[in-house]
């Protein structure tokens, strides 16, 4: 079924908002920790830190999401929003202390939030019935695709023009591509605009049928628990990545190779999701969830056991797997568990576990090698939640095909 007219321009829309509120707040702020530290006199750290608030305060804005959607059109919320998250990252680039650049991260995390991946699963939830997998993947894929196509950009700026004017070019940027979703989305659900949802009729559904708002939403609370769980075990393994350049130099591979493993790692993350994507509008979340978790899981066995060049970058492709886990992998699980309407509630809790997951393993993880001088143990810890969130998934869908769940 081919994706045209008005629905192909919410992709592109959905596609826009991620770069601008995952991409562009995440994705390259590394390019800035460096020349920020050197001008405000403070350590790197301190720097990295304006990251770990942004991300924070991304995972409580997303809870506010569907509340503003109901106060008020979405062109509103989408036009206030993003004043305010492009608004605050210019300032940013202005201001003279480490204080107000903490501030304004909480502000344009905030903002960035209720515009982010909460917003472009909602939207995309009430647009598709027939490749909502693949949608959503490539929406939330083109977050990982930003650091790769705005950091060739940003970086000859930063060089030569400093870091204060790759923060405004950001600012200008995130407006950019916020702008397809303020003009060309008419609404959150397709029938305020006169529309179906796209493969809706091929489904032999009604739009008064799929939009029923008088049926009570029913929640299992410990299946609730479950997937939140999982969200939580699930993004450990995203901050993982990061250090790859780190265990290639602890086992005494070349730092080009620590460089290829995150290379390959980001290739994966993109690409893994718009696969998982296609894998759960065929097979479902649970095959999908599975087969990834297999995957990672013999990744992680590559790298501690086999230490050759070409097997870790190997292996880091297959482990950046896990970012598909922990985002189409976890919204599909929402949407069968609980349904549309379910999912909308139980999905913005579970995102906040995977933002203060990934911020709390980032720096676990650092301490872990202090401790103990190997990045061995935080693997093996890695393993062992990869296989407790594969058995969280399995026992929620079970607890819901016998009928405590509520999965449509």
């Amino acid at each position: 079924m081919k994706i045209s007219g008005k629905y192909l321009w919410v992709v592109v829309a959905m596609c826009g908002l991620s770069m601008a509120t995952v991409g562009l707040l995440t994705n390259v702020a590394g390019l800035f920790f460096t020349p920020m530290a050197e001008e405000f006199g403070v350590m790197r750290g301190s720097v990295s830190l304006t990251l770990t608030i942004a991300n924070t305060c991304v995972a409580v804005g997303g809870l506010a999401t569907r509340r503003l959607t109901k106060m008020m059109p979405l062109r509103m919320v989408l036009l206030v929003a993003t004043a305010i998250m492009a608004g605050s990252t210019f300032l940013m680039s202005l201001v003279p202390s480490m204080w107000l650049e903490y501030v304004l991260s909480a502000t344009r995390g905030l903002a960035g939030g209720a515009i982010g991946f909460v917003l472009i699963t909602y939207v995309l939830n009430k647009w598709f019935v027939a490749q909502l997998g693949l949608v959503t993947s490539i929406a939330m894929g083109f977050s990982g695709l930003a650091g790769a196509a705005f950091t060739p950009i940003l970086q000859p700026v930063i060089d030569g023009m400093g870091w204060r004017a790759g923060m405004a070019l950001i600012a200008a940027m995130q407006v950019a591509l916020c702008l397809p979703a303020i003009l060309l989305v008419p609404a959150t659900d397709p029938t305020d605009a006169g529309l179906r949802p796209f493969g809706l009729a091929d489904n032999k559904q009604t739009v008064s049928a799929h939009h029923d708002k008088s049926k009570p939403i029913k929640i299992d609370g410990m299946v609730y628990a479950g997937v939140v769980c999982y969200a939580v075990f699930a993004a450990a393994a995203t901050a993982m990545p990061q250090h790859f350049p780190g265990y290639a130099e602890e086992v005494g591979l070349a730092a080009a190779t620590g460089a290829a493993m995150l290379s390959a790692c980001m290739v994966a993350n993109t690409a893994g999701k718009i696969v998982m994507g296609w894998m759960t509008d065929r097979i479902g979340a649970l095959r999908s969830i599975v087969i990834y978790t297999a995957l990672v899981s013999v990744a992680i066995v590559a790298l501690l056991v086999l230490h050759v060049p070409i097997v870790f970058v190997a292996a880091s492709f297959f482990y950046g797997l896990c970012y598909g886990r922990a985002t189409v992998g976890l919204t599909m699980m929402c949407r069968e568990l609980f349904g549309k309407r379910g999912s909308g509630i139980v999905y913005p809790v579970a995102a906040l576990g995977t933002s203060i997951s990934n911020a709390i393993f980032s720096a676990a993880l650092g301490y872990a090698y202090d401790l103990t001088g190997s990045y061995a143990t935080s693997l093996i810890g890695l393993f062992v939640l990869l296989v407790g969130s594969v058995v969280l998934t399995l026992w929620c869908y079970r607890r819901a095909i016998m009928g405590t769940g509520e999965a449509e």
